[in-house]
């Protein structure tokens, strides 16, 4: 007998005489779902039976609870209502109406991308349940269109499986820095493990509305680790470029559900339903320009320029977009059709000194922790990212692959972005002959964190993570690292904050750290946040992971700098 034949015996036995156990309708991560006919009602219910496997793990149990007490309170035209809780020995199971009509997910399926009428009522209806439940303290954490069902006879849409989900008063049921959710639909503070609140289903409102029209999730990618770091490095590509039928009101409410930092995305399930009712209009907030140096510092303005760039949901000018702070000037180069590397002017690298430095946090996502004490030996990094005319003329020389699309190249003083990691490796050795290559992720966080990792490598001084302010980080020329002091000489700059950077690292769990899921391919560390990446992951420990195939037109917000 099948485990499932088994668990479908053990089921009728639960229900008793009065209840039909028909057939699996099919499994989720710790429950399997039965259509189960009421015979004395005559009715259809979809019954979930907690795997009896999982029953040992008090957390699961309460979790399951939790997820019954939770769906209990929700008396909404567009929520599943629950119907009944029971348990038998060791099986835990709850039942709620079977919904005829299937879910998104399988009209998707079938149909491909929906007609804007649809999707407007869809996810007004699914913001209308998340305003409802979000008012009453219930965070969904999985809004996908897998659950989102369908009623066939009024075609009323309704959300179901808060298997996940948890009161805003309640604590989470898992450890710490564990991700729950599905990763296309994840908000950036889910994936990097932060504290999260209701604002994490109208990120997901967002992704599931992209889906509806484009047929693809925004953050599109070829394994979950890449669909993840996607979100981190930027927002995606406008829903117009996809779908040029859909109306300049409703791409800017996906885009304003889609803001990485919460503080910028949609603040009410609410206001998404009126906005599509045309009730209100949306604000999106863009990052503010900022300038330095002051105006009264001619020598310093004459080194340094700033470029800000606002710019949500659209890519411009090709892959490069980015945001530059305290930048040293670099004139355009010329194109050029010698071999001969260019010369290298001594100002362009910073000699950072070997020693032990300290890696990583004691919080945040498995991935950064824990913080501990790194041996570095001596080395030398590019003061700036490599810059869109620094690289032009590599492409000149080499006949390599330029990253801007169609001759549309970007400003030179940018730093270049959408470099695969083979050719930013090429590209240092190229321009470095004796010992050019991409830093290690070690190098790049100890030249982040400068002279204040090696003085106080514990935190002896005021906590290191702690004191990666945003205006550290943001606002200060030469952003070194944690402590303003820790400067080398001339500083480097623009290490958080501006563009991810490329390093040599390949991605692994630090020494008595959490252990980290096998990687799906051959996993790269990028460090730094780019400048539209929100403060918590800007900072000097965060890390993301990219294939090292990953293309060109999927790294708009990545770069890179030498190190030799």
């Amino acid at each position: 007998m099948t485990e499932l034949a088994e668990l479908s015996e053990r089921l009728q036995a639960a229900l008793g005489a009065d209840y039909a156990v028909e057939r699996p309708l099919g499994e989720g991560g710790f429950a399997v779902v039965f259509l189960v006919r009421d015979l004395a009602l005559k009715r259809r219910l979809a019954v979930k039976v907690l795997s009896p496997d999982l029953v040992t793990s008090r957390a699961v149990l309460e979790r399951f609870r939790r997820e019954a007490e939770t769906v209990a309170q929700l008396t909404h035209p567009n929520i599943v209502p629950l119907h009944f809780i029971g348990q038998r020995d060791d099986l835990l199971y709850l039942a709620m109406p079977c919904v005829e009509g299937g879910s998104i997910a399988d009209r998707l399926e079938r149909e491909g991308p929906l007609p804007v009428p649809d999707v407007v009522r869809i996810v007004g209806e699914v913001a209308s349940a998340l305003a409802y439940s979000h008012k009453r303290g219930v965070i969904h954490r999985d809004i996908k269109p897998a659950n989102v069902l369908v009623d066939a006879d009024s075609g009323r849409c309704l959300v179901t499986d808060f298997g996940i989900a948890r009161t805003a008063e309640g604590s989470t049921l898992t450890a710490t820095g564990m991700m729950l959710g599905t990763p296309a639909y994840l908000a950036p503070e889910q994936v990097t493990g932060e504290g999260l609140d209701h604002r994490v289903d109208i990120f997901a409102l967002g992704v599931l509305a992209y889906e509806l029209l484009a047929g693809k999730v925004p953050y599109d990618a070829p394994t979950p680790t890449a669909a993840m770091m996607k979100r981190l490095a930027g927002p995606p590509v406008s829903i117009t470029v996809a779908r040029p039928d859909v109306p300049e009101s409703l791409a800017s409410l996906i885009t304003a559900c889609l803001a990485a930092d919460p503080a910028e995305r949609v603040q009410d399930a609410a206001d998404v339903v009126a906005a599509l009712n045309g009730e209100r209009s949306i604000a999106i907030t863009k990052p503010r320009a900022v300038t330095w140096p002051p105006a009264t510092s001619a020598a310093a303005s004459s080194r340094t320029r700033l470029i800000a760039i606002a710019v949500l949901g659209v890519a411009l000018l090709g892959a490069s977009v980015s945001w530059f702070n305290g930048r040293t000037g670099e004139p355009a180069v010329a194109a050029s059709t010698s071999a001969t590397p260019p010369v290298t002017p001594p100002a362009s690298l910073v000699a950072i000194p070997g020693g032990d430095y300290t890696i990583g946090s004691d919080r945040g996502p498995a991935f950064v922790r824990p913080r501990h004490v790194t041996t570095v030996a001596g080395f030398e990094i590019e003061r700036t990212e490599v810059t869109v005319g620094a690289y032009a003329a590599f492409v000149a020389a080499t006949a390599a692959p330029a990253p801007w699309k169609n001759g549309a190249r970007p400003d030179s003083l940018l730093p270049v972005t959408g470099v695969t990691y083979g050719d930013a490796a090429t590209y240092c050795k190229w321009k470095y002959p004796e010992g050019g290559r991409l830093p290690t992720e070690f190098e790049w966080e100890a030249a982040a964190r400068g002279a204040a990792a090696r003085e106080y490598p514990y935190g002896g001084a005021p906590d290191v993570a702690a004191a990666n302010t945003a205006s550290a980080q943001r606002n200060a020329p030469g952003r070194v690292g944690s402590f303003p002091r820790g400067a080398t000489p001339e500083g480097v700059q623009d290490l958080s904050g501006n563009v991810w950077e490329w390093t040599s690292s390949a991605r692994a769990g630090y020494p008595n750290g959490p252990a980290l899921p096998p990687a799906e391919t051959d996993m790269r560390v990028i460090r730094g946040g780019a400048f539209n990446t929100p403060d918590s992951l800007a900072t000097t420990w965060m890390r993301g992971f990219y294939p090292a195939s990953t293309r060109s037109d999927e790294l708009p917000y990545t770069g890179f700098r030498c190190a030799r």
